[in-house]
């Protein structure tokens, strides 16, 4: 990924310079940028920006499936120090108790967490992937380095437009836009270095392979009226599908015997 001033930008900066007769004059900070993009490229270009993304699974009992997914929140929002942060979580109490928690942290507050759930029940899988974020964190420094040194040369035609007023204008609203520019190309930056400094882990907390024998009977028992009416209603309908096919078979089927009576009898006067 490349990045570049637009046509239009360099047009306007270039009447700019003109009017004022300061042509040649962002010339000069141009090796300072090559200087700093080589320095770039030769730091960033290792395996240093991982993103890792964790997802652990447990299986504890259902009466302890709550107090964890209460006791993992808990301890998420109370870990300032790895600046840890809640993005998700969903509890699920319906045939199977399960919860289900994201959070975002620094590597030593995810390890706190997967402690915390590893020693409440079993453990049941755990993963790790992690995605190279050099490129796109090297295309991003690149991107904020020219629009700085392009702020730079905005800046100085504007001490020197003196009182031309016109390119003093123009300067300026250049200027404008390219702060725009350079607060947002900040902030994705931004956001590329918090997927490096801290990791994503998805907590799966079930109960599956700990039930009660007694579990499926009350839940069956506790759902008893529901499945009852259900049962009820899918009768009718099907008793409504079936009774006109039992009307037309009362009606053809003498007819069809009476037909087959008359077919079967002898005929008279043929001799046997």
């Amino acid at each position: 990924m490349q990045f570049s001033l637009k046509p239009a930008k360099v047009g306007r900066v270039a009447a700019a310079i003109a009017l004022v007769a300061l042509a040649g004059c962002g010339s000069k900070n141009e090796p300072g940028g090559q200087a700093s993009v080589a320095r770039l490229q030769g730091k960033e270009q290792g395996a240093q920006f991982l993103a890792y993304e964790h997802a652990v699974g447990v299986d504890t009992s259902e009466a302890q499936v709550q107090p964890l997914y209460e006791k993992v929140v808990a301890a998420c929002k109370a870990d300032t120090v790895n600046g840890c942060m809640l993005l998700d979580s969903s509890l699920d109490s319906g045939r199977y108790m399960q919860a289900r928690i994201s959070l975002r942290a620094r590597p030593a507050g995810v390890r706190k967490i997967v402690g915390l759930v590893a020693a409440a029940g079993e453990l049941t899988s755990q993963g790790t992937k992690a995605q190279d974020l050099g490129r796109p964190v090297m295309d991003s420094r690149k991107r904020l380095e020219m629009l700085k040194q392009y702020q730079a040369q905005l800046q100085e035609l504007e001490k020197r437009s003196g009182n031309n007023v016109d390119a003093l204008i123009k300067v300026t609203k250049e200027l404008a836009t390219v702060q725009t520019e350079l607060e947002e190309a900040t902030a994705a930056n931004a956001l590329l270095m918090q997927r490096i400094d801290t990791d994503l882990l998805n907590v799966s907390i079930s109960a599956q392979g700990k039930r009660s024998f007694w579990s499926p009977v009350k839940r069956s028992l506790g759902n008893f009226t529901d499945n009852l009416s259900e049962g009820t209603a899918n009768a009718i309908t099907a008793l409504a599908f079936i009774l006109p096919w039992l009307l037309a078979f009362a009606i053809v089927f003498p007819l069809g015997r009476k037909g087959w009576r008359r077919l079967r009898a002898p005929r008279k006067g043929v001799a046997r």
